[in-house]
């Protein structure tokens, strides 16, 4: 051990804090001792406690709460509730940009220059993406088991670089295209520097994992949020900013009457892709804590989680019990049930179901927003929805092929074996002094870091470890036996294409059920699926009794410019059952949805206005005249409590009687509808 007393941190600390003993007093004397034993104490912890053990929390804080069952609410059958957006594959172009991008922007310190471009960086930031692959089948298996069969799925992305949006992600399947409640971008993180592997910065190394989320919804969920409702602290800006980006690019596109494809990168890659962005000042709730009726975005803290270490150090080819489950994944899933429990569906996928039935049948799309109870409509939409549903089944098959292959095949019998190896190593790591802490965390990234670099990219090359050849050849570890799968990167490589593969190419078949009919649709491909679901619509669509105009005015008496009105038109201006936009000079977005005359909002709505330069949006629903709020009106704004106010055209006169509100409703076969907790 050092000799702690003639340390120069113990020397300048003691000399700090007697200088104003007397040296040769009993008294001073005494000081003295006390505060050398203190410090001795102390610099021995940091030495050998705080940077010599790598502890983490034994449960999540959603570890506590009490499951509860979904609230089946969804009138159509055609969304899904959840869909898990997660990293998957690097392609060869985006590598170098984001390992580079891991170290700039690292979450929990500072990253030496020098490390920037060690292999051992690029390792960890490899292990990223692939355990975020494999414990991402963890979070989709517990919501499988808790939610309706068909409505949970995957949407693994490819990490992705060009001139025009940097680094970025896609989704590799279609999945996003089907509409859902929630989505969840899950991720596993890792600080990038090895030197720090076991110190404060989050990790995750054997049994320990650190996971990140961000949970969304439709902005008209939660409109004053832009419908980001939970997310995780380092990413909560980004995502804030993704989500706002993602309006931005639907109300261009319904403004242009252009079809609403947008393919919205995941929040992490983005977080990377970020540089000296500002923090954002947001309304923000501490998970079970704050105050509950304030609208405000829920932080789920960074943790670092300490799994059951038996559990893991038997891991190996034994996949029955899962050590992430407990630790962090069921508290996980029991959050998701009740923010599903607590928001209207029909509200949060009405915009998506709209895109969707637009891949159908425009001039249905058109009338959609008009919510029309008659019968040649309603029929119709009933059979673009059936063949939404029949999307969506196809898509969960192919979820659990993803799964089948990342966990329960080659691929996750490999990971396993890494993270069994890990724990082993770490443990043994944990009885060593922080002199050996470098030599050991060198090591063990750099071997598993050939695995890592091998099944994370979308490059064919085998891996080279060039990681420092003294520290790799002065340690035992570099021979150690549960490490020896370094060889077997090649073969790795090839089982994370074969768990991909299959998705693209394995025969299925649905049945679709429609009015009083079936059919079977079997196809290889999502692509040849589709065609046939369009030819099936094409061969039994009827014609409708109502149309809508495809180009109608829709104003407000604060915007100066003329937007944009679909649904019911009368002389060229909404009027009617609808949806409008508009904008100005100022760059100010308008969006309302309800009733309209000559093309103002006027009756029963619900009006988003989004100001520019404010961060957040200000939500109207309840009773309007003229284009502005006349009657008893909800306001919801970023930060504060839900208010029911009475307003006079336009004018907030004071306070109102909720029960006297005309709710907005979002299908035309309800009265009413629920809106998300505050």
């Amino acid at each position: 051990m050092h000799n702690v007393q003639n340390s120069p941190f113990v020397t300048t600390l003691i000399g700090s804090t007697l200088r104003k003993s007397p040296p040769d007093s009993n008294t001073g004397r005494l000081v003295r001792n006390s505060v050398v034993a203190l410090v001795m104490m102390l610099f021995y912890a940091l030495v050998t406690g705080c940077a010599g053990t790598a502890k983490g929390l034994d449960n999540s804080v959603y570890s506590n709460l009490q499951p509860e069952p979904v609230t089946s609410q969804q009138e159509s059958k055609a969304p899904a509730l959840v869909i898990i957006r997660y990293p998957a594959m690097i392609h060869a172009h985006a590598e170098n940009y984001y390992v580079s991008s891991f170290a700039i922007n690292a979450i929990g310190g500072e990253v030496p220059f020098s490390e920037y471009g060690k292999p051992q960086t690029s390792r960890v930031a490899q292990s990223v993406i692939e355990k975020s692959s494999y414990f991402a089948m963890s979070l989709y298996r517990e919501l499988k088991e808790v939610l309706p069969e068909g409505s949970v799925l995957l949407s693994p992305h490819i990490v992705v670089w060009d001139k025009q949006k940097k680094l970025h992600t896609r989704p590799i399947l279609a999945t996003e295209q089907i509409p859902s409640v929630l989505t969840i971008d899950f991720n596993i993180y890792s600080f990038p520097d090895v030197n720090q592997l076991m110190d404060s910065p989050p990790i995750t190394f054997g049994d320990l994992v650190t996971p990140m989320i961000v949970v969304k919804s439709s902005r008209w969920a939660q409109p004053s949020l832009n419908g980001l409702l939970v997310s995780s602290p380092p990413l909560v800006s980004t995502a804030w900013r993704q989500a706002r980006a993602n309006s931005k690019q639907h109300f261009q596109s319904r403004m242009d009457g252009d079809a609403d494809n947008i393919d919205a990168p995941l929040d992490f890659i983005s977080f990377l892709g970020e540089r000296d962005s500002a923090t954002l000042q947001l309304p923000v709730k501490r998970t079970g804590h704050g105050n509950l009726h304030n609208i405000a975005i829920e932080e789920y803290p960074l943790e670092k989680i300490r799994m059951d270490g038996a559990v893991i150090a038997g891991l190996g080819e034994n996949f029955s019990i899962d050590p992430f489950e407990n630790s962090f994944v069921r508290g996980a899933s029991t959050r998701i049930v009740e923010i599903l429990n607590s928001i209207d569906h029909e509200r949060a996928t009405f915009f998506a179901r709209q895109e969707a039935v637009t891949r159908f049948d425009p001039e249905l799309a058109n009338v959609f927003f008009v919510q029309s109870a008659d019968e040649s409509v309603r029929a119709r939409l009933q059979l673009a929805e059936a063949l939404v549903g029949a999307e969506r089944e196809f898509l969960a098959a192919q979820s659990d092929s993803i799964y089948d292959g990342t966990y329960l095949g080659n691929y996750g019998m490999k990971m396993r074996k890494i993270i069994a190896a890990e724990y082993r190593m770490l443990e043994e790591r944990r009885s060593l002094a922080r002199k050996q802490n470098i030599t050991t965390a060198v090591a063990v990234i750099a071997l598993a870091g050939t695995v890592y670099g091998a099944i994370a990219s979308t490059a064919a090359t085998a891996v080279v470890v060039a990681g420092s050849g003294a520290a790799l050849v002065g340690s035992a570890w570099a021979a150690h036996k549960s490490l020896g799968i370094q060889t077997e990167s090649d073969e790795v490589h090839r089982y994370f294409l074969a768990r991909m593969a299959p998705v693209f190419d394995r025969q299925m078949a649905v049945q679709m059920e429609w009015l009083e009919s079936k059919e079977l649709i079997t196809a290889r491909s999502f692509a040849e699926f589709r065609n046939k679901t369009l030819s099936l619509y094409q061969s039994r669509v009827r014609s409708m009794s109502i149309s809508a105009k495809q180009r109608c005015e829709f104003s407000h008496p604060d915007f100066d410019g003329i937007g944009r009105w679909y649904g019911v038109c009368d002389n060229d201006k909404g009027t009617g059952r609808g949806y409008g936009l508009v904008s100005n000079h100022r760059g100010d977005q308008l969006e309302y949805i309800g009733y309209a005359m000559e093309g103002r909002a006027s009756g029963s709505g619900g009006m988003i206005i989004q100001r520019a330069g404010n961060v957040g949006l200000t939500y109207y629903e309840g009773s309007f005249k003229n284009g502005v709020p006349d009657g008893v009106v909800k306001v919801e704004k970023p930060g504060q409590p839900t208010k029911f106010r009475t307003f006079k055209a336009g004018v907030d006169v004071g306070r109102a009687d909720p029960r006297s509100m005309q709710r907005l409703s979002f299908s035309a076969h309800s009265v009413q509808t629920r809106t998300l907790n505050p």
